[in-house]
């Protein structure tokens, strides 16, 4: 017969568990099962192993719930079987063992991993988490102390649903290790393949891609630091996020103050604005749209994109513009003071009497307005105005850049406003520095890409500038 025995221990007061096997005077072995327990755990899983010994003589059902006893169970009967079959020998016995006990091992590990990898940090979980952490305010700007602003928030999010509408598009799931450089050049394809709600085909930006593979990169780096990836491949140099500089375009200064002077809501103007439409076509267009957005809010938009190009800011922060930002610095002068949304940067921007005018007229702040509207209705204003010469623009198609027959109208967006100010300020001969002061840019280098000069005016400027100094050198002389 076999039994399961506890010997205890004198060292800690411990029951070390054997299977005695004995037949006569035979067999008498004590197989170590390698498990210890305390007296008490030792006391009950014995007495579960006696009830259940007592039924099974009886005949009666046996249900053992606990997990080591009913192995004890199991130990206790096969060697049974294996004894009275005569095949029963100590290697046997512990190898019938092992596997008994190891099955149960094995099944805990599993277990064990199962666990980790539903806790382990996946990619879009790492996102949503590194999102998390940046609205609140966990996580800061690299080397500063400043929080993430909201702009760049949204900005991750946007980045996050498009991974998500990659792996639709795709039907697979995008993980730490699935970031290789064939994922890079497919996820662009991606971009390159959208369509608009028509169907017809249109491909993001060199631009916006760059942004959202900008975006991911900043989330892998933040993983990596995090230990929660080893992958760099995204670290290569070939895993860029490309850019180009925008070919737009800007605003004179007499363009500024026509766009200002016009009123959508005076049918006399109405009526001269259609007599410069060139065919019965455009006008029929024109009044159209005059239908469809309504003088009013023509009105609106073209006075909020005014106030965008006398202060140089972001359509985030222009828009937002409103009578309780005037202050009254020691010169005397008033200046509009404002928090960049996009940098937290305190600015004071002077105040153009022009502003002050169309702020007085909403009484004190700006109508609401969503930013695809505002680029809607300044395209239909442009166009109303009679801005339809040739833009000159070139759009990047792959590796070629393609000219365009876009006309000036059809160019305009709501950044464009910062662009004009910024172009206006330098033409004045307003230097690089102050303008930087009111547009809140970083560096001379990113302040440049907005002056959208012709190279007509380049060359004045650059003759004004040669002039300037050659009298600087006359007056030195004398």
């Amino acid at each position: 017969m076999v039994l399961i025995i506890g010997r205890g221990s004198k060292d800690d007061g411990t029951v070390n568990l054997y299977a005695r096997i004995k037949k006569h005077n035979v067999i008498n072995n004590a197989v170590a099962l390698g498990i210890k327990l305390s007296k008490d755990d030792w006391c009950f899983v014995e007495s579960v192993l006696k009830k259940a010994t007592e039924a099974q003589k009886n005949g009666s059902t046996i249900s053992i719930r606990d997990t080591l006893a009913l192995n004890l169970w199991n130990i206790k009967n096969g060697l049974d079987a294996m004894l009275n079959a005569g095949t029963v020998t100590i290697d046997a016995a512990k190898k019938y063992i092992n596997n008994i006990l190891r099955q149960d091992i094995i099944k805990e590990v599993e277990h064990q991993k199962e666990e980790a990898k539903a806790k382990r940090m996946t990619l879009m979980g790492w996102i949503e988490e590194y999102i998390r952490q940046c609205e609140s305010g966990e996580r800061l700007k690299q080397k500063s102390t400043k929080t993430i602003t909201p702009g760049t928030i949204k900005s991750y999010r946007t980045t996050k649903a498009q991974i998500e509408a990659y792996q639709a598009k795709r039907h697979k799931i995008i993980d730490f290790d699935d970031v290789t450089l064939d994922f890079y050049d497919d996820w662009r394809r991606f971009f390159l393949e959208k369509k608009n709600k028509k169907g017809e085909a249109k491909p993001y930006s060199p631009n916006t891609i760059g942004k959202h593979v900008k975006n991911l990169k900043i989330f892998l780096y933040a993983a990596k630091e995090m230990k929660l990836t080893t992958n760099t491949e995204f670290e290569s140099s070939r895993f860029s996020a490309d850019s180009v500089d925008v070919e737009n375009v800007y605003l004179t200064d007499e363009r500024v103050q026509e766009m200002y002077e016009t009123d959508f809501e005076d049918d006399k103007v109405i009526e001269r604005l259609m007599r410069l439409a060139p065919d019965d076509e455009e006008r029929g267009y024109l009044r159209d749209q005059l239908t469809r957005r309504t003088p009013k809010l023509l009105n609106e938009a073209k006075d909020i994109f005014t106030v965008g190009c006398l202060t140089g800011q972001r359509v985030s922060d222009y828009k937002r513009i409103n009578e309780g930002m005037y202050r009254t610095l020691s010169d005397d002068n008033d200046y509009i003071y404002l928090q960049q949304d996009k940098t937290g940067k305190w600015i004071y921007i002077p105040l153009d009497l022009r502003v002050r005018a169309i702020l007085t007229k909403y009484g004190g702040r700006l109508p609401r307005i969503h930013d695809q509207d505002l680029n809607e209705r300044i395209k239909v204003i442009g166009r109303l105005l009679g801005w339809r010469e040739n833009a000159g623009i070139t759009e990047r198609h792959g590796m070629m850049e393609v000219p365009t027959q876009k006309a000036f109208y059809d160019c305009l967006m709501t950044h464009t406003a910062r662009r004009t100010f910024a172009t206006n300020a330098y033409k004045h001969k307003i230097s690089l520095s102050s303008i930087m002061v009111i547009t809140g840019h970083s560096s001379e280098k990113m302040l440049r890409k907005y002056l959208k000069l012709d190279s007509e005016e380049r060359a004045m400027l650059a003759a004004a500038e040669f002039a300037q100094a050659k009298e600087v050198r006359l007056k030195v002389a004398e």
